[in-house]
């Protein structure tokens, strides 16, 4: 099954207004911030200690990373919705790809707690499905408490494989939980209003279950919080 095209939904993510409008509003404010990060050392970069200024940078570089991030989502997203990517699908081990996305996730020092089942022998392309893993990982970090774990497992449940990510956050309600796969989704729990993202995360993540034959869906966490499945078919 190498080199699948992906199938054509004939460029519908957005129209072109709106399209411009959503990425105005995703870079300026890291653009603004760097300005003003900038502006402000320059201003007095000689009475900043070393400590300030190394501050400065980081911050400088944590904006220009959410501006990389951003872009970066767009441009796969509109590949996506396009039918323009083409995917390497074969049988791989899950559980080797599950894990090592794992260690390649950005988890703000959460604490991980990863279940991986035997070898599960399924058709995907391996670099997407890492890449919907970090996704899945992400999704928990952003929306849950910094103190508590995040949880990833992977299942052999018939025909399917299961990976599962369960976070301890405020959760989502039913009539949401469509609504956050929709491309640019701007919801977001109470006490994370402020939190950054362009709102593709999840619609990346269905989508390519999707090339793959499967699926991706919200469901109440293990011990509350959200849980994010996504479907992958063991039999290509």
């Amino acid at each position: 099954m190498a080199g699948v095209e992906q199938p054509s939904n004939s460029g519908s993510l957005l129209s072109r207004a709106e399209l411009v409008s959503k990425l105005t509003h995703e870079i300026r404010g890291p653009v603004s911030t760097v300005r003003g990060l900038v502006g402000t050392t320059l201003a007095h970069y000689a009475a900043l200690s070393d400590e300030e200024r190394r501050e400065f940078l980081q911050l400088i570089r944590r904006e220009a990373e959410r501006l990389e991030r951003a872009v970066e989502q767009v441009a796969l997203a509109l590949r996506l919705d396009a039918g323009s990517l083409r995917f390497d699908i074969h049988p791989q081990d899950l559980g080797v790809i599950v894990r090592e996305a794992v260690e390649a996730a950005e988890t703000a020092d959460r604490a991980l707690e990863v279940d991986v089942a035997d070898p599960v022998e399924t058709p995907v392309d391996g670099f997407h499905i890492a890449l919907v893993v970090r996704e899945l990982i992400g999704n928990a970090v952003t929306f849950s408490p910094p103190d508590s774990p995040i949880s990833v497992r992977l299942r052999q449940d018939g025909d399917d494989a299961l990976i599962e990510v369960s976070d301890h956050g405020p959760g989502i309600p039913r009539d949401k939980r469509e609504a956050v796969f929709e491309p640019f989704a701007d919801w977001r729990p109470p006490g994370y209003e402020d939190r950054p993202g362009t709102g593709l995360g999840l619609f990346i993540i269905r989508a390519i279950a999707h090339v793959h034959g499967g699926d991706a869906w919200v469901s109440d966490g293990p011990a509350g919080g959200t849980m994010l499945t996504v479907r992958l078919p063991v039999e290509g």
